[in-house]
């Protein structure tokens, strides 16, 4: 059994580092292993129970990174209406290729999702409110963007959720013709070269890196921050990536 990265623990909350390729949830597979009920049994097996675990975030299987859990009725409470007003402060690191232009060095990108077509799908899109927002299920998703760096013909971005929806970053950099390296759904490449050396890449390279949030019962600012996974310190090196300054306390 895999060991999470527990990244701070008190008895309100719980912040860990979900790796990529795990599903948060269980499914009608019973059989497959998801990221929930695999800490559970971490902490199940560490103190003689799980004890109480809520859970309003969902991160898709390919990606990685910080993920915050209540652990009491009281804290999932405000945990529950944070999420509910989009309070907290999210963002990613993406590596991304470069097929498109940049609008600027920073910008912010707005346009309405609605569901998948189909179970495991692309989500469906459009520039401007539907004419029948039900239709769909549309919601209007935004997303700040930031560049990083640009290295070796590849873009690091950092992306700030203003909204959560369904494949959201993924989505929005695909409909710039910046699709995210390993994103094959969003037509992200599968493989990267780079100094004449090939490797295939497995999944998005998208990794929650930051969550920043109000402590359910203290009311303190709670920042956390998760390591980078190996494949994308890999990616970077071989790029020529010295240092990436993705830390900017409380902006959002």
């Amino acid at each position: 059994m895999p060991k999470f990265n527990i990244l701070y623990e008190d008895e309100a909350i719980l912040a860990a580092c979900k790796p990529a390729g795990l599903p948060m949830h269980a499914n009608l597979d019973e059989k497959r292993e998801n990221f929930v009920s695999l800490l559970a049994r971490q902490l199940q097996a560490r103190d003689g129970q799980s004890g109480y675990l809520g859970i309003h975030q969902r991160l898709d299987l390919g990606t990685s990174g910080v993920v915050i859990f209540a652990r009491s009725p009281k804290a999932n409470a405000s945990l529950a209406e944070q999420f509910a007003q989009h309070s907290l402060v999210k963002r990613y690191l993406a590596i991304t290729t470069a097929q498109g232009h940049l609008p600027h060095r920073e910008w912010d990108y707005r346009c309405w999702l609605g569901d998948p077509l189909k179970r495991g799908g692309q989500v469906t899109w459009r520039n401007s409110c539907p004419i029948d927002p039900k239709i769909g299920n549309f919601k209007e998703a935004i997303t700040h963007f930031r560049l990083l760096q640009r290295k070796s013909g590849l873009l690091f971005l950092e992306a700030s959720l203003k909204t959560g929806r369904k494949h959201q970053i993924r989505a929005q950099l695909a409909k710039q013709k910046l699709p995210i390296l390993g994103d094959l759904l969003y037509g992200g490449a599968d493989r990267l070269v780079l100094h004449d050396i090939c490797e295939p890449i497995t999944h998005p390279m998208l990794h929650a890196f930051y969550l920043e949030l109000l402590h359910p019962l203290t009311n303190q600012k709670m920042i956390f921050c998760a390591p980078l996974p190996d494949d994308f310190n890999r990616i970077m090196e071989r790029a020529g990536v010295q240092q990436i300054d993705m830390l900017r306390e409380g902006q959002k």
